[in-house]
């Protein structure tokens, strides 16, 4: 990482819970539900719910988006229309491979620990592709908590994460 700045907040136990509560999330990509299942819309809801009661900060956008605004980040937790929900001037991060899955998008330079915001490292439910729609040909570097692994660096466009640093990155920079 260089001297980026991270962004200002600080989660600890909060981000431990999301990155808890979103490995229970993955469940959503399943079209059919089980007989007296709670239909995804519920369960989406429930974890909007849990995110708005700990942190004071975050901020409802919609039925399914969450915001924190002095981080630069927000949250969709339904998985449809893969990438149709990640703006220009932004990155995205997603749960699972080719943009599928809760994601989160970023909109200021700066590097962000990704388990602050729910990704788990080293679990299913990590950070596993990437949509950069930054403009002006900013970069997104993905890299390990110690940074001893090969980091991803890419520009414009989507991609999933190579199977090293697949549910393992813990750093996200975007390079502006």
């Amino acid at each position: 990482m260089t001297n980026a700045q991270v962004t200002p907040r600080r989660r600890g136990a909060l981000g431990a819970a999301l990155s808890l509560a979103f490995a229970m999330l993955v469940p959503l990509a399943v079209p059919a539900a089980p007989a007296g299942a709670a239909p995804p819309g519920a369960v989406a809801e429930a974890e909007i719910a849990r995110i708005l009661a700990a942190d004071p900060a975050a901020t409802r956008l919609s039925a399914d988006q969450v915001a924190w605004p002095d981080d630069g980040v927000v949250l969709t937790v339904t998985g449809e229309a893969a990438g149709s929900w990640c703006g220009t001037g932004r990155a995205c991060v997603y749960a699972d491979a080719n943009r599928a899955g809760y994601g989160y998008a970023f909109y200021r330079c700066g590097a962000y620990r990704l388990p602050e915001y729910g990704f788990p490292t080293g679990q299913r439910a990590g950070a596993s592709s990437w949509y950069n729609n930054q403009t002006g040909g900013a970069k997104i570097r993905f890299e390990d908590e110690w940074f001893t692994l090969t980091p991803v660096l890419a520009g414009s466009g989507f991609g999933n994460m190579p199977s090293y640093l697949n549910d393992r990155a813990y750093w996200l920079d975007l390079l502006c």
